[in-house]
């Protein structure tokens, strides 16, 4: 067997023989490798941002409604005997959190002019334990006041009605028996979410309030829960035994676009670290062979003297290695410091922070990365490393002996 100890250290004497050569292509290592996974972290702390704003805000986990409900929004689909149902859900030992909306379509007027909203009758207590709208407030609060007609509305809707604090608004609604009412609301909270779309278009008023409005007590037309893994929701929606006349969903297919983000996530950062690895490997192709032309009589004398091609094969392949094993350790390493840091002050990106709402996304981005994600950079780092050193031992082969070493 041959003996790679000394071909490993002759190796490592080679590259050193032109440090700076060597130097600039470890610095391009080192910044690639950094830069890659800093941007990965970077790509999926937004992505995995957007979908936990979602599920938190606005989507939830599961969500139950009736069959007729999601076929015509109308405040007379409710689910029958919705606090039994809400208890029974309680007690399954996934379920975290969980709450019963009242929810109706509506028109909000003022005397300056008039907006279609969604009317959400929540319950306080349960509401912000399921969500965050709670923690948006930017003025007054979220239906704290003993006022029975406070209502919450978006920033955005509040600067389309010009609305205040104190401000009336008078909301136009079906009731349960398709009658056509009206009931003025006074303003009490405004909140601002990472989704402006959201804030333009949803109001929340008491459910009690809004149930007597209705004419029906204790009604809920929609059921919304947390459980422990958002990622098992699909498994724990299948588990569920529910009524006919009752439909579960998860938040994939409450909003499919947050399903597909979450699956292609993984995906997108290999890809876009695939790029890069593969410019760095032109500029380790570059080197080597640089390397190898330069070094044709040395390499000619060693083939001369007994150095057959599998040795001479190694010794150009390592060397284009330790180039690689020197540089993206430490690559990773400065990478997964600066994502230590930056995981919990987060990057601020408010100079773009409208175009960020305008996609649910936060003002405040937090890089994060999955541990096995290092291990896959590794992975890569070594194919295409490989790769790289392919075509200069190849042309070290090619080598002949005796014209090697006549050239000047």
């Amino acid at each position: 067997m041959m003996n790679i100890l000394p071909i490993v250290s002759l190796s490592w004497k080679n590259i050193w023989r032109n440090k700076t050569r060597s130097l600039v292509v470890i610095i391009a290592v080192i910044l690639g490798t950094g830069a890659g996974v800093f941007m990965s972290a970077f790509m999926y702390g937004m992505s995995m941002q957007f979908v936990k704003s979602e599920l938190q805000n606005f989507t939830s986990h599961i969500q139950i409604h009736t069959k007729e409900y999601k076929d015509e929004v109308l405040p007379s689909k409710f689910i029958p005997n919705a606090h039994q149902l809400v208890n029974e859900l309680s007690s399954l030992p996934f379920v975290e959190e969980i709450t019963a909306r009242t929810v109706i379509s509506g028109l909000a007027s003022t005397s300056s002019s008039s907006f279609g909203v969604t009317i959400n009758g929540i319950n306080i207590e349960s509401e912000n334990t399921v969500t965050e709208l709670h923690t948006h407030i930017i003025e007054g609060d979220f239906l704290e006041s003993k006022r029975a007609n406070s209502i919450v509305v978006g920033n955005k809707l509040a600067q389309r009605l010009s609305l205040d604090i104190r401000s009336k608004v008078v909301i136009n609604f079906q009731d349960v028996e398709g009658n056509l009412t009206a009931a003025a609301f006074r303003v009490t909270g405004v909140f601002k979410s990472p989704n402006s779309g959201f804030d333009e278009t949803n109001v929340f008023v008491k459910q009690t309030h809004l149930n007597a409005l209705l004419n029906a007590d204790e009604i809920s037309h929609e059921i919304a829960f947390l459980v422990n893994d958002f990622k098992m929701a699909d498994a724990y929606r299948n588990s569920l035994n529910l009524d006919s006349g009752l439909v579960a969903e998860s938040w994939g297919d409450i909003a499919p676009s947050l399903r597909y983000m979450d699956s292609m996530v993984g995906t997108m950062l290999y890809i876009v670290m695939a790029i890069i690895l593969i410019a760095l490997t032109f500029g380790i192709i570059n080197t080597m062979l640089m390397a190898v032309l330069e070094r044709q009589q040395e390499l000619g004398m060693l083939m001369a003297v007994g150095v057959n091609k599998m040795k001479t094969f190694s010794m150009i392949l390592i060397e284009t290695f330790m180039l690689a094993i020197v540089g993206a350790p430490i690559g990773m390493l400065t990478a997964w410091l600066g994502i230590q840091i930056l995981s919990d002050t987060g990057i601020n990106v408010s100079a773009w922070g409208q175009g960020f709402e305008a996609y649910g996304i936060g003002t405040i981005i937090y890089p994060e990365l999955q541990p096995e994600y290092y291990v896959n950079v590794g992975l890569l780092i070594f194919i295409t490393t490989l790769i790289a050193a392919l075509y200069p031992s190849y042309k070290a082969l090619k080598l002949n002996p005796v014209e090697a070493i006549r050239k000047i």
